[in-house]
């Protein structure tokens, strides 16, 4: 009887912290949902509804995710940035430790790319995953090589699209700090930790995406 009445006291514990703690989760919720509008707003993008992009397809995400990683899109936005065409994603993915999987936000922007070609993707050395290491390419030119892993079929491919004009920018432009870059055979997209709702990084990272497509589009 004593096991039973810890067990029960457990499980009515368990139902009353869940009754409190909804409110809070609730208003949390809906924070972050008005927070989503505001930022389409401020942008003057649509919160885009519609079947989320393949990203697996489209991009060069075998770096940084696992096959059998599980990769959830929690918000889409759609719009024009400096007269571009431009996705905004809220993506939520699971790392799984001991007995438990950890939960994941991150941002990524998506914008057409100029020049279609070799699938590349680079991230900045201290925050990569252990598939960009094992796959780690140079492109000869030492302030980018020093500072970017990158994960490439190889160093040819990578120099073919990581350009001088490219390379130039990103060895030395700060606002690829914690961010991942990755180039798909139609789409150029960067990536950031957190939700979209960080306003001065999401345009930050719209214009540096714009800066690299003009840099391979002028080569």
């Amino acid at each position: 009887m004593v096991i039973v009445a810890i067990f029960v006291g457990i499980i009515l514990l368990g139902l009353v912290i869940g009754l409190v703690s909804r409110p809070k989760v609730q208003a949390r919720a809906r924070a972050h949902v008005d927070a989503v509008q505001a930022t389409a707003a401020a942008f003057g993008w649509q919160i885009d509804r519609s079947p989320v992009p393949d990203i697996r397809a489209r991009l060069p995400l075998g770096g940084m995710f696992n096959a059998d990683t599980a990769i959830r899109a929690t918000a889409q936005l759609t719009g024009q940035w400096r007269g571009v065409p431009v996705v905004a994603l809220q993506l939520t993915y699971g790392t799984d430790g001991v007995a438990t999987r950890t939960w994941h936000t991150m941002t990524m922007i998506m914008v057409p790319r100029p020049v279609p070609g070799t699938v590349v993707a680079l991230s900045p050395q201290g925050m990569s995953w252990a598939n960009f290491l094992a796959s780690d390419r140079q492109i000869g030119y030492a302030p980018f090589d020093q500072r970017y892993h990158v994960h490439a079929k190889d160093d040819e491919h990578a120099r073919a699209t990581l350009t001088p004009a490219v390379a130039g920018l990103l060895a030395t432009d700060p606002r690829m700090q914690d961010r991942m870059l990755f180039f798909g055979e139609q789409d150029l997209a960067a990536s950031f930790p957190g939700p979209i709702t960080q306003q001065q990084v999401v345009a930050q990272t719209a214009d540096l995406l714009l800066e690299v497509a003009q840099r391979q589009a002028a080569r």
